[in-house]
């Protein structure tokens, strides 16, 4: 409603409502969305997904998790025992998680909208469907979404070790010969600080810092075998933390003869961090206190092939007694990791920045 009273608009009164009926109101024409968050690793997950068919278990992953062949030396006479035939591959199975947005669209929005409009109120509402949508794939990453059997996986279950989650994929991890399966659990906030010089004790950090983060990725990468992590990606609070660290032991280089003016721009602090040759970043999904550590070889997002982000088409609600139309949008997708441990989940970094 317009504002009486303020600026030169006249107070409330015989006037202002004269004014109100005469005078229309300059709209800017766009809609300014006032919520909503980016998500990187969402971003990248989307980059890089894979397509997912129908059929029972949509993603289906043979996965080796024992020796299948046993190698043994020999003599000056070449023997070696007979093979012995030993199975060692399993199936992963996955099923793909399908998220759908019903779309309304009333009589009355159609005729009052269809010539004279500042705003399209179906637009925006089909934009807020694809930001709603990829909203909850982004929170839903970092989340326990076990409880739910309809909702997709996240890194929680496809980088646990068989304390939170027992089985992934529909193998069970804590089964004998199954240590293959284990994800990487890791007690992030019990890393210590470097080692003081000629002395076994350890400089005391606050929070997840350039020396912890280096142990913690050198681990997760050992036990990866030797494969580094794609990315690892922390909360913005916990970054700024890391981040600090680096910030301490920045230098500014002036370089001799160059001119320097008020449009010279001094760049300090790092949108991401590279240390040990993996970038870090943070993601407002991700929860404070812990970090995921991604390989993207193994870890990644499937799509359906057919309902990646389709959209119905509108429908009449006529045979409901009812002058309107209606839509859906749906996706079917999942995050899977085909290798558990080649990837972490690291919990209880201490200190956050906010």
């Amino acid at each position: 409603m317009p504002l009486p009273g303020l600026g030169v608009a006249p107070a409330a009164g015989n006037l202002y409502n004269e004014l109100t009926a005469a005078t229309r109101r300059a709209f800017v024409p766009r809609l300014f969305v006032q919520l909503y968050f980016g998500s990187p690793c969402l971003f990248y997950m989307m980059g890089n997904a894979q397509r997912a068919a129908g059929g029972l278990n949509q993603i289906t992953v043979p996965m080796q998790g024992a020796s299948m062949v046993q190698g043994q030396f020999t003599n000056y006479g070449g023997g070696f025992n007979s093979p012995v035939i030993t199975p060692g591959i399993q199936n992963g199975q996955w099923n793909l998680a399908y998220w759908v947005v019903p779309v309304p669209l009333p009589f009355g929005e159609q005729v009052l909208q269809a010539t004279d409009r500042e705003i399209s109120i179906l637009k925006a509402r089909m934009n807020d469907v694809y930001a709603v949508t990829r909203q909850n794939m982004a929170r839903l990453l970092f989340t326990d979404n076990s409880s739910s059997p309809t909702y997709p996986n996240s890194f929680r279950d496809a980088f646990d070790n068989g304390t939170n989650f027992p089985t992934y994929g529909g193998i069970s991890r804590n089964a004998s010969g199954n240590t293959a399966f284990k994800g990487q659990y890791i007690n992030a906030g019990a890393i210590t600080g470097p080692n003081n010089a000629g002395t076994n004790t350890t400089v005391s950090v606050s929070g997840f810092v350039r020396s912890t983060m280096a142990k913690y990725l050198a681990q997760v990468t050992d036990t990866a075998g030797g494969e580094m992590p794609t990315f690892a990606v922390m909360s913005p609070g916990d970054y700024a933390t890391l981040n600090s660290d680096f910030i301490g032991n920045e230098q500014q280089f002036v370089n001799p003869g160059g001119s320097y003016t008020a449009d010279t721009a001094v760049r300090s602090s790092f949108p991401n961090i590279n240390v040990s040759g993996v970038p870090i970043f943070a993601d407002h999904f991700c929860p404070s206190g812990n970090i995921f550590a991604v390989n993207v070889k193994y870890t990644a997002m499937y799509l359906s092939e057919d309902a990646a982000f389709d959209f119905s088409g509108f429908y009449s609600l006529v045979p409901l007694g009812q002058m309107a139309q209606q839509g859906v949008v749906v996706v079917g997708y999942n995050a899977v990791s085909a290798k558990s441990s080649s990837g972490s989940w690291g919990y209880g970094i201490g200190n956050p920045a906010f």
